[in-house]
Formats: C-alpha cells, structure tokens, sequence
C-alpha cells in the first residue's frame, strides 16, 4: 500500500512539474516586461507648484536661496554639512553625484522665494531621473534639506 501511494504522489509531481513551471516561465516574462515599463522620469518642481503667501516665512525662504548658492558654489563645505547630518555615506554619495545636484539646485535660484521642500523635491528627482537610487537620491536630498533648516 505504502509503495502504491508513493507510485501516486511521484506520478502527480511528475505530471504538474511541467505546468508549473511553464506557469513560472510566463509570470517571470510580465514580471520583466512590467518592471521596464514602471521606469518613469519625474517631472522637475516648479515655482508654481508651491503656494507662495507673504508672511514672515518668505525671510526664511530668502535664507534658503542663499543657502542653494552656498552648495552650489561650495562642494567641501556642503559635503561637510551633508556628513554631519547624515553621516559620511551619504556625503560620499554627494560628492559623487555633486554634479547632478547643482544642475538640479540651479533652476531654483530664479524664483523669487524658495521652499526647503522644493529644494528636497529639485535633488531627488534630479538624482532619479539621472539614474541614482531612489534610497542614495533619498538619503541626499533628506540630508541637503536638514542642513538647510540649520539655517533658517
């Protein structure tokens, strides 16, 4: 009896082992074909995207612009701060994309005021879009908008 169930169950593995794995073969194509079609480039924050109300805020936000033209004219001592806040990780990751962060940051410096949110939105989709990590990007750009608040 033992080895009759045994004949059984090898006999029904056996018969599914190809269904199954015709199955896996299919999920494993859409698993591909979906993950190349979700890769989408973000759209670049714009002046409009920010309400923009006069109150003592604007002063801190006229801070923040100043503080953008120090990143971008100042890599070392960014990158100094940048270590503070978030260790030195992430200030080699921004030395390494340093680059892409100033082209990001130097829009900004044509609005007339600038939230810190903005300058976190510019770096991290200026980092995605130029094919850094959604966690480096992330790290980065939470890391240049802490240092920021250092200043307002």
């Amino acid at each position: 009896m033992r080895k009759k169930f045994l004949a059984m169950m090898l006999s029904i593995t056996v018969g599914f082992t190809p269904v199954i794995a015709s199955a896996t073969t299919v999920n494993a194509a859409d698993l591909q074909t979906s993950a190349e079609t979700s890769v989408q480039i973000l759209a670049m924050p714009q002046e409009s995207d920010y309400p923009t109300v006069i109150t003592p805020a604007s002063v801190g936000s006229k801070v923040v612009k100043a503080a953008v033209k120090f990143i971008i004219k100042n890599k070392s001592a960014a990158a100094e701060v940048v270590e503070r806040v978030s260790g030195k990780t992430v200030a080699k990751n921004f030395l390494k994309h340093f680059d892409t962060i100033a082209g990001a940051l130097e829009p900004l410096l044509a609005w007339s005021d600038i939230p810190a949110q903005a300058v976190y939105d510019a770096v991290f989709r200026g980092l995605y879009n130029a094919g850094v990590s959604r966690a480096v990007a992330t790290n980065i750009a939470l890391a240049i908008k802490e240092g920021l608040s250092w200043f307002i």
